[in-house]
């Protein structure tokens, strides 16, 4: 194709071909929010334009276009339509497509199929998505318009790979419905975000086992009225068996589905590769007999590559106790705070995420801050950020919606309102520019933001949706937050609130600002429950050590045992310990035997250290010295960054960035969350910042202080003078030109130290 600078097609030989689509012929093949439009010319190879539908289209629905474009070379045009150029027609953008032949599946559906052309369907289908996952792709829109099916051969090809992964596993957040990437009724519990669990391949096999039921019965399994009801039925509702909605339908055929749908993705087949197999031995038995006996399911479904199960392991007494904390703050009305506490690595934050999918059914809302080592003097920092993340998805609401939220947020903050955008910026997008407010002493200044933040909070804590605000890393706290804290926890007017706070116990002392802040909160009758986490016992470092092995306890066992004796019980520890096991080739699997190998010997004669930092840095130091530069860089910046931000410190474009620290987010160090990038875990930033030597630590912090306050104006340096006074602070014992203290005391001033 010529025009419009289009990328030359390729055909099905491999020979380049140019021609204008006015040589096409174009019929509609499919009509959504995507139309797909089928083009046929004489001696030209076959195609499928795909267009967003409307005369308007969003820039979600132009990126995901472009995303798919981008995949084209890890598609195979043996199970999917490899995209071929990306250009404009009609003033739309249009991905343009080498056509397998075929029809959406959809246009089968609306009445139950035969059994024989189920199977003849869902064999190819199957194996389609293992080739798919054997390229490392996740689909994450398995549904029946992204399905190509010819029903005379029974090829199958997959297309609709706008927000496909390359990742092994993705992290997904907590996001309002609406916002949410993929298709609701086909979604996977944990890609709601509300399971405290990745999104992996297993994802797919939930949304194919949709897909399958609506295939044998003529109908998908749940029903819903708007998006939070579809996130509770995939959540929490059992779908009705289909030989019980379709007599007729085999027994066997039933439980592969249910397997299927398995609300965790540990009880799901684990591979396409062994859905496969079981459905292709309910063909053969089918067309020979007319009728499917019984079998055991799964017997060739162990999977190869080493995915550490995500359920919480010896933990079922503290989440009963934090669910029944949420449970009271919901039938009380009342306020209580809940102190969950550990060692690093314990597991606090993964046990106070199991809330999430408690929270669907009573349309209860969750906000979270983490507390940051080296931004612990920036005020309210923690609290701007959970707040942040609960007026932002307002501003994708209908204009309905967001004029009562609106209405709300305006009668709560009166004329104050600019206090609370100073910390929360988005807010004033919802409510509009706010006045300035008096001057008050410092003494009556707090006391008014402590009254005029608790009234907006109480516009998110509400009987209709109670609040759970998580704050992490207490041991981190400023002192303003945690004054605010006691405020909020005593206050007798806010209701409808779960306070959840998580520390590590050790690094608490007597000294700390944090047990005194709690003695007073006790003290004037609040409610507050201590939930300590301890480590883990043999008996659940053996299963979580035989899940991931996909074997037997007893089997398992001497692994465990030295598992447990060198990460002594620390879940965090133990889980990359066995993924250092496996990348470092101890831990193999054998595709003969399909199961796991390991020689206990050769892992005790490595000598692993018992230090997991020590375990991470060395996981650290086998990527490439860019990667660690850009790990670096972010380790000083924090626990999270923007890639602007990172981009700037880096001296690098956002691209090379995200380069960079692509292998980083693919060994599951980060996540990319948006437009940031994010330490999975604290231990893992600790390792990364000790890459820096420590003598050239204040350099580099001076550094990107520099560089910080260099691309400043007035109003951005008033935003984030906190966290430019942090990184000259550190960089003190560098600071020896006079300009240069001068400028630092100046900043220090501002910032009111």
């Amino acid at each position: 194709m010529h025009a419009k600078g289009v990328d030359t097609m390729v055909n099905w030989r491999g020979e380049a071909l140019e021609a204008e689509l006015s040589a096409y012929a174009f019929s509609i093949l499919r009509e959504g929010t995507l139309t797909l439009t089928r083009g046929r010319g004489k001696g030209l190879p076959p195609i499928i334009l795909a267009a967003p539908a409307g005369d308007y289209a969003s820039a979600g629905s132009v990126e995901r276009l472009e995303h798919e474009h981008a995949l084209r070379e890890e598609l195979d045009a043996g199970w999917a339509a490899r995209p071929l150029a990306i250009t404009t027609r009609n003033g739309r953008p249009t991905l343009m497509l080498a056509d397998p032949g075929g029809e959406p599946l959809d246009q089968l559906l609306g009445r139950p199929l035969e059994v024989a052309q189920f199977l003849r369907i869902a064999v190819p289908l199957a194996t389609a998505i293992g080739g798919m996952h054997a390229h490392g792709l996740i689909h994450k829109d398995i549904r029946p318009p992204n399905i190509l099916v010819d029903r005379t051969s029974y090829g199958v090809w997959l297309t609709g790979f706008g927000i496909a992964s390359l990742l092994p596993r993705e992290h997904q957040a907590p996001a309002p419905p609406e916002v949410i990437a993929g298709t609701l009724a086909y979604m996977a519990p944990e890609q709601t975000g509300r399971m405290n669990r990745s999104v992996d391949s297993r994802s797919d096999l939930y949304a194919l086992g949709v897909t399958f039921y609506e295939m044998l019965t003529g109908e998908p399994p749940f029903s819903a009225a708007d998006p939070m009801e579809w996130i509770h039925c995939h959540i929490a509702r059992q779908p009705m068996p289909p030989d019980e909605r379709v007599p007729g339908i085999p027994e066997t055929l039933a439980a592969i589905v249910l397997k299927l749908l398995a609300k965790t993705a540990e009880d799901r087949y684990q591979t396409a590769a062994g859905l496969a197999g079981d459905l292709q031995r309910c063909l053969a038995e089918w067309e020979a007999t007319g009728g499917i006996e019984p079998f055991a399911l799964g017997a060739r479904d162990a999977s190869d590559r080493m995915l550490i199960p995500e359920r919480l392991y010896g933990r079922e007494g503290e989440i009963g106790s934090l669910l029944g904390a949420f449970g009271r703050v919901v039938t009380e009305g009342s306020t209580e705070l809940v102190l969950v506490s550990g060692y690093s690595g314990i597991g606090k934050s993964s046990v106070v995420n199991e809330l999430h999918k408690s929270l669907v059914p009573l349309r209860a809302l969750f906000a979270s801050g983490k507390f940051d080592q080296y931004k612990r003097d920036i005020p309210y920092a923690t609290i701007a950020e959970a707040f942040q993340g609960l007026v932002r998805p307002l501003l994708g609401q209908s204009e309905a919606e967001l004029g009562g939220w609106r209405d709300a947020l305006r009668e709560a903050v009166g004329s104050n309102g600019q206090l609370v955008v100073n910390l929360v910026p988005d807010l004033e997008l919802v409510i509009g520019k706010q006045p300035p407010v008096s001057e008050l002493t410092a003494q009556d200044a707090q006391s008014r933001f402590h009254m005029v933040f608790a009234r907006f909070l109480g516009v998110f804590a509400r009987k209709e949706h109670p609040l759970a605000l998580f704050l992490d890393d207490l041991q981190w706290v400023d002192t303003a937050t945690l004054d605010l804290i006691e405020h909020l926890a005593t206050n007798s007017e806010v209701g409808h609130l779960l306070l959840v706070g998580a520390y590590r116990d050790n690094e608490v002392g007597p000294e700390h600002p944090l047990p005194r802040t709690l003695e007073a909160i006790r003290k004037a009758d609040a409610k507050v429950q201590e939930i300590v986490l301890v480590p883990l016992r043999l008996g659940d470092i053996g299963q979580l050590v035989a899940d991931a092995l996909q074997c037997s306890p007893a089997r398992a066992e001497p692994l465990a045992r030295l598992v447990h004796q060198k990460t002594s019980g620390n879940p965090f520890f133990a889980i990359q310990f066995l993924t250092a096991l496996t990348d470092e080739g101890l831990l193999t699997f054998d595709p003969a035997r399909q199961a796991w190998q390991w020689d206990i010997d050769r892992i005790r004669a490595r000598n692993y250290t018992d230090n997991v930092v020590d375990l991470m840095t060395g996981k650290l130091r086998r990527l490439s010295l860019p990667t660690q530069a850009a790990l670096k860089d972010l380790a000083c910046l924090g626990n999270t960054a923007e890639v602007a931000t990172l981009s700037l410190v880096h001296e690098r474009t956002p691209e090379e960035v995200d380069a960079a620290l692509w292998t980083a987010v693919h060994a599951g160090l980060l996540c990319r969350q948006d437009s940031a990038y994010k330490f999975l875990h604290d231990r893992i930033q600790q390792a990364a910042y000790s890459l820096i030597p420590e003598a050239h630590r204040a350099e580099v912090h001076l550094r990107i202080g520099r560089v910080l306050l260099s691309s400043m104006t007035p109003g951005d340096l008033a935003e984030h003078l906190f966290e430019i006074a942090s990184q000259f602070n550190r960089g003190a014992l560098r600071l020896v030109e006079r300009k240069d203290r001068a400028q630092v005391a100046m900043i220090e001033l501002r910032a009111g130290r």
